[in-house]
């Protein structure tokens, strides 16, 4: 297969900057209730052009960063994220254990592997993934069950919902079988899912025309 890796890594750092910007033209639109996702969207953006530039530079282990702003600092943002969102009681209280579970999950990883902050860990990846997928479940049968369902296009959470879940769903089979496909199948499929979460995130900009909460 014929893929510059190569490009398709700058490729993927650049697109971010660009939803960046845009989140922070349109801020006053889409409210402060996506503030955590815009953080953890910025924090994972900023992890991989540091990484990127620091792998070049030194040729050393980047796994530290992205153990601890990828698996830890990011998925908990987004799973406050949807906290936030979570309006109905029990929704918000099933949320709050699924935080719970997260904190339970990390600290218990940390304390059974000593060199985790310089490992990836991908039994968390799924464990983080598998808690946030249930959290965007809850959303969106809450979303699906009020008037939000009415004016889907100006709802920015449901986008963010749709690029993760499109992300992180079609993210599992190629981490999983990583290990016996090519390096270049590898990166061009999460090249190309970045790049559909990424566009749906941008559509959703565009279309969100959501007045800033009084």
């Amino acid at each position: 297969m014929n893929w510059n890796i190569e490009i398709g890594k700058q490729i993927s750092m650049t697109i971010p900057v660009v939803v960046m910007v845009l989140m922070i033209i349109k801020s006053r639109k889409i409210g402060r209730e996506n503030l955590f996702f815009i953080v953890g969207y910025g924090l994972l953006s900023i992890i991989d052009i540091f990484c990127y530039f620091y792998f070049k530079a030194t040729n050393q282990s980047t796994e530290m960063f992205y153990v601890i702003g990828f698996l830890v600092i990011a998925f908990f943002l987004y799973l406050l994220y949807y906290y936030r969102l979570l309006y109905l009681p029990v929704l918000k209280k099933i949320q709050f254990i699924l935080l719970i579970l997260f904190v339970i999950n990390i600290v218990v990883m940390f304390c059974i592997k000593d060199d985790l902050l310089h490992h990836f860990s991908f039994n968390i990846l799924y464990t983080d993934i598998l808690l946030l997928m249930f959290s965007i479940i809850l959303f969106l049968y809450q979303t699906f069950n009020s008037d939000k369902i009415l004016d889907l296009n100006n709802y920015f959470p449901f986008w963010v919902s749709v690029a993760l879940l499109i992300l992180f769903i079609g993210s599992i089979p190629i981490f999983y079988f990583r290990t016996t496909v090519s390096e270049h199948i590898y990166f061009f499929i999460l090249f190309m899912l970045n790049i559909i979460s990424n566009g749906i995130l941008l559509l959703g900009l565009i279309l969100n025309k959501q007045e800033k909460p009084s």
